[in-house]
């Protein structure tokens, strides 16, 4: 599962001493950080002793296809709310959802901004229950306290490692791994977003939440970078694609453009521009998610 590059340069950049912690072939039958994220919901869910559980998500999202994943796999019902057209037609992450059994229900770009809102999610646990109501992207306490599991396989597999780089979405998976992991670990999160909405004060909410209170125990440091979003939130411009069919033809390990792409070719650059040493270790974390590859036509027909 730990993937140590080669000195062979791509873009004329060597990627040696980069080591890539391939969470897109753990976790079972929802491989990726998502799985790690979800497990403690399964968990809360048996405790509540609920058998329904309904969460958001768009038409390609990888957090509703690994829920759908597991949700077949424990054998617990799945809810997902989808933001878009009523009547477009269901994507390739949509066909698997409903063949892994769960419900989709389309609401509108205006209903779906209300997915924060306490009342409309009363309405949706009223009208589905019992139900158990996981946040979009899994973004909440429950969700980081899974990731612990990540950081006991960064120490099991990287033990030398202290510099981690990771993609990051709602910024919970960064959270997890900060909190678990200790103040000799410096964490960089390679935002996927063009807009911050918060980003960095909902992470240091989650690392407050999920405070041991052990004087001996100091999180990581952590770091959020912005400016490699490439265009916005599943957006690609000409770097990006030129940066991941040259990676790939390189490394032959597959990527996706929403995150890991953009994580490593904020690596990439960060080497180019001399801002990190190439001898110092680097561990990414692929968090998976390459089912969204069959959403970029010139992606999905590469070779994986």
């Amino acid at each position: 599962m730990l993937h140590t590059l080669g000195d062979t340069p791509v873009l004329g950049v060597s990627l040696g001493n980069v080591s890539l912690l391939r969470l897109d072939q753990a976790g079972g039958p929802a491989p990726g950080n998502k799985s790690f994220k979800l497990a403690n919901y399964f968990l809360e869910a048996r405790r509540m002793g609920v058998s329904r559980l309904l969460s958001f998500g768009g038409a390609w999202s990888n957090h509703l296809h690994a829920l759908a994943a597991a949700g077949r796999h424990h054998g617990v019902q799945t809810i997902g709310i989808v933001r878009g057209d009523e009547d477009a037609p269901d994507t390739a992450m949509m066909s698997d959802a409903r063949r892994y059994g769960m419900q989709l229900l389309r609401v509108s770009r205006a209903e779906y901004r209300l997915r924060h809102d306490v009342g409309y999610q009363r309405q949706l646990m009223a009208r589905f229950a019992p139900c158990l109501l996981i946040p979009e992207g899994g973004a909440s306490i429950i969700g980081a306290r899974g990731c612990a599991a990540i950081a006991d396989l960064i120490r099991r597999q990287a033990p030398q490692v202290r510099k981690i780089v990771l993609p990051v979405g709602t910024g919970t998976t960064l959270a997890g791994l900060a909190a678990c992991l200790d103040e000799g670990f410096e964490v960089t999160g390679i935002s996927a977003l063009r807009e911050t909405y918060g980003l960095e004060e909902r992470a240091q909410g989650l690392l407050d939440a999920l405070d041991t209170g052990s004087a001996s125990h100091r999180a990581a440091q952590w770091r959020i970078l912005y400016e490699f979003h490439c265009g916005g939130f599943a957006r690609v411009d000409a770097r990006l694609r030129e940066f991941m069919l040259a990676f790939e033809q390189t490394h032959g390990v597959p990527l996706e453009p929403v995150y890991t792409g953009k994580m490593m070719l904020a690596i990439h650059r960060l080497r180019e521009r001399g801002e990190w040493d190439e001898g110092e270790p680097v561990l990414a974390i692929h968090t998976g998610g390459l089912q969204g590859r069959r959403g970029y036509p010139w992606l999905a027909a590469a070779p994986r």
